[in-house]
């Protein structure tokens, strides 16, 4: 896949995920004042990635691999500071299910499979990362499907539910950063993706666990 189309795929399918994100919150409470803001900061984010990408900024800096991971925690620390300090957005955050939860989770394997069309990546890199995604996605589709023909299994589902994303962050987060960044530029079309959908994962993965508490109560 070129790089225009490859671009393109990895655009319409984060925004389209960004999108059921948003749908669910709406049908948590959350304002539509609140989602068409929250819309447009992810607008503004995922254009700015893209230029700070096309331009070769974290090449250019002469510390990629600090640059690139400072690019990629910021945006969790923003939203997370932003879901606990806006009172209406927290609550329709903490109004979303388990099974809410699992599902935005299943996009993984959508996004895993698109590290098997990057040209820019290590091959090697492609399997762990790409595998690793689907198998989160999977993982992810299970627990929901279990926790459908057992409702009182919740904290089992958001357990095995998360595990498997979880451990592919540590592992894919910490090779890309540390190994892969030491060979390959970071200014790669691919890096849209930790750029952009990780940091929202992330948050997804935060917020699932904290349903622990609630779960089986």
């Amino acid at each position: 896949m070129n790089d225009t189309w490859y671009t393109l795929t990895l655009a319409v399918t984060e925004m389209t995920f960004s999108v059921a994100l948003l749908l669910r919150l709406g049908k948590a409470g959350a304002r539509l004042r609140a989602v068409i803001a929250i819309a447009g900061i992810w607008l503004v984010w995922l254009a700015i990635a893209y230029a700070l990408l096309i331009n070769g900024f974290f090449s250019a800096t002469g510390w990629p691999q600090t640059s690139f991971t400072l690019a990629v925690a910021l945006p969790i620390i923003v939203y997370w500071l932003a879901v606990e300090s806006i009172q209406p957005l927290r609550q329709a955050v903490e109004t979303l299910t388990t099974q809410d939860f699992l599902r935005l989770q299943q996009w993984r394997a959508l996004f895993g499979v698109l590290f098997f069309f990057s040209g820019d990546l290590p091959a090697w890199f492609q399997y762990v990362g790409g595998l690793g995604d689907i198998a989160a996605g999977i993982g992810a589709f299970v627990a929901l499907k279990k926790l459908h023909n057992y409702a009182s299994s919740e904290r089992q589902a958001i357990i095995q539910g998360n595990l498997v994303g979880i451990l592919d962050f540590i592992v894919v987060l910490n090779l890309g950063v540390l190994v892969v960044l030491e060979d390959h530029s970071p200014d790669i079309m691919f890096n849209l993706i930790p750029l952009y959908v990780v940091p929202l994962f992330l948050l997804l993965h935060v917020y699932s666990l904290k349903r622990l508490g609630k779960a089986d109560s």
